[in-house]
């Protein structure tokens, strides 16, 4: 059984076509990579699959079970933090277990602890966002997602509103939850992050998968000619940091 399953999904904003008809199984402890250009319907994929976005046909299943918007199965990271600026770390983690999950607070405040502990965050749980590097404040959001306990934890872009010195922390925080075998999506124009850390890729473009495979075969000139014409977008852009 797959952890993921899913069939013939579509989405639709008016009369544009965003998804068309993806098909993809993802088994327990995988790590998948999904690149393609901007508007190719990367993030539409990852919220759909998070019951965020309406679907036009189709279905999103996690352990055989259909999804269900707050029913758990499935959680995910944004590229803004979205943490309240006027409760802690831990209260920012801690807060959906109390309201959603109905825990006591002590409980869940040993929860958001452990979720903290478990992004390097222990130390800083009595902090408020604004004595938070922006690293750090993404880290509180992983904490916050993985307090939840999901099945299947999903990223976008969850790099992208941070410098880049920033960046490292929070790859080496995802690198270690899929080195522990989280079942997990990740969205990202990081491409050597992708190429070290997904079991597989997936590449979009129009809504519909082009290819998908392990990374030695997506990163290669075995990929299809869509595939490498983006590549080499990309590395034409950080070409000057090899100069």
């Amino acid at each position: 059984m797959s952890a993921l399953s899913v069939r013939g999904l579509h989405r639709s904003v008016g009369a544009t076509q965003i998804l068309r008809g993806i098909d993809l199984d993802v088994t327990a402890g995988e790590a998948i990579g999904i690149i393609g250009p901007s508007g190719s319907g990367k993030s539409s994929l990852l919220r759909c699959i998070a019951g965020l976005d309406p679907i036009a046909a189709g279905s999103v299943a996690v352990e055989g079970r259909a999804t269900r918007p707050g029913d758990g199965a499935v959680g995910m990271v944004f590229q803004q933090f979205n943490l309240w600026p006027h409760l802690t770390a831990r209260q920012n983690v801690a807060l959906a277990l109390r309201l959603v999950r109905k825990l006591p607070v002590r409980e869940a405040d040993a929860r958001a602890e452990a979720a903290l502990a478990q992004v390097g965050l222990a130390a800083l749980a009595a902090r408020k966002p604004a004595a938070l590097s922006g690293g750090q404040q993404q880290r509180v959001a992983i904490a916050r997602t993985l307090a939840m306990e999901p099945r299947v934890l999903l990223f976008d872009e969850p790099t992208a509103a941070l410098d880049p010195e920033l960046t490292t922390e929070v790859l080496d925080v995802i690198r270690a939850l899929a080195a522990g075998g989280t079942t997990m999506l990740v969205v990202s124009h990081e491409m050597g992050f992708v190429a070290g850390l997904a079991t597989r890729v997936v590449f979009l473009d129009h809504g519909q998968v082009v290819q998908s495979g392990p990374p030695a075969e997506i990163f290669s000139q075995r990929a299809e000619p869509r595939i490498q014409a983006f590549l080499q977008t990309y590395l034409s852009r950080v070409a000057w940091v090899q100069a």
